[in-house]
């Protein structure tokens, strides 16, 4: 180039996205870019998976969030409520509840 105008940003690395003003900047929570990304954003987490800031590098690294309490993980659909006469803590990634005493 022959002025500094024709200069353009590399493209980020994985878990990163490109903001033209600063240069590339990692994902937010919750969101995930792979390698070669000159995208201005990075993509979403599919509902109730996350993943740390910057640490996304593809979907699959989106892992359920942890459960509230009354529910358990479901390995396939995510957080389920609790059947009738269990019950879990918060912060609950077992896949099953525990039965309430008799």
């Amino acid at each position: 180039g022959t002025q500094e105008s024709d200069c353009t940003w590399n493209d980020c690395v994985e878990g990163q996205f490109l903001d033209q003003t600063t240069g590339c900047t990692d994902c937010p929570a919750d969101q995930w870019s792979a390698a070669a990304n000159s995208d201005p954003t990075c993509t979403a987490c599919p509902a109730g998976k996350g993943v740390a800031s910057g640490a996304g590098t593809q979907e699959s690294d989106c892992t359920w969030n942890d459960c509230v309490e009354g529910q358990f993980l479901d390995q396939t659909t995510g957080c389920t409520d609790c059947p009738a006469d269990e019950w879990s803590a918060a912060a609950n990634t077992a896949t099953t509840c525990t039965a309430c005493p008799t």
